[in-house]
């Protein structure tokens, strides 16, 4: 049964020089922030968590959200105009959704990562993909690391751990969505995300953050999380980030 019990805040736990490596910050380029001034205004609220520096990265999804490498600069280059804006962005990557399309693409140039050849990916959210493991291992035989982004919310996967521990054994790296371990997803994900936490399925973590409702839904909510020496833990993980 999960406990609710937990009365920290996440702005209460996070480590000295935390950088997000899962954010939706830069303007009008996906379904993160729209524009310019809102992209600003979560920034400012994001820091107030005492998040130190992020990595912005939007979504490549071929068909839905065809961003390309310039699109993603460009993006980036607009936001860091303003000088607080600069300081806070680190640099940019990509949360790239695992398809066949993203498997021509990576043969043909070189995918954006988080840092070195960590690279962030999603996979299809309502059932698991007949191919799943080979585009994995196309990826990794290009030399990628890959993190796939919150986990918890393939509930196809967590209702058995056996294929995230699989995916796990063939190297895949797991960030955890903060957003999952304040209810803002619902009571199952928050339910997930515990279970992996407590099979110490986590690599690293990251914000997920899309707007300026869920800035505060994760800024002003209590974290449903009772070990807190076990998340500092996992949050301490992407310190590899800011090199």
């Amino acid at each position: 049964m999960l406990s609710f019990s937990s009365k920290y805040k996440l702005k209460d736990i996070i480590p000295n020089n935390y950088i997000d490596i899962h954010n939706h910050l830069l303007p009008g380029i996906d379904d993160g922030a729209p524009n310019v001034v809102d992209s600003e205004k979560m920034i400012t609220k994001i820091k107030k968590m005492n998040i130190f520096k992020a990595i912005a990265t939007p979504h490549t999804y071929l068909g839905q959200w065809n961003n390309t490498p310039t699109t993603i600069e460009n993006a980036f280059k607009l936001a860091i105009e303003n000088k607080d804006n600069l300081l806070f962005l680190k640099g940019f990557a990509s949360e790239y959704m695992l398809n066949q399309e993203l498997i021509d693409l990576a043969k043909k140039e070189k995918l954006l990562c988080l840092y070195e050849n960590y690279l962030l990916i999603e996979i299809r959210s309502r059932s698991l993909q007949l191919n799943l493991y080979e585009m994995l291992f196309e990826l990794q035989l290009l030399n990628y690391k890959l993190i796939l982004a919150h986990p918890e919310r393939y509930v196809y996967l967590c209702d058995d751990l056996t294929e995230l521990k699989k995916l796990k054994s063939l190297g895949v790296f797991f960030q955890l969505n903060l957003l999952s371990l304040t209810g803002y997803y619902g009571t199952s994900i928050t339910k997930n995300a515990v279970h992996l936490l407590d099979n110490n399925l986590y690599d690293f973590s990251g914000t997920d953050i899309h707007n300026e409702q869920q800035v505060e839904n994760l800024g002003n909510s209590r974290i449903q999380y009772p070990n807190k020496k076990k998340l500092i833990e996992l949050l301490e993980k992407n310190y590899i980030f800011n090199n």
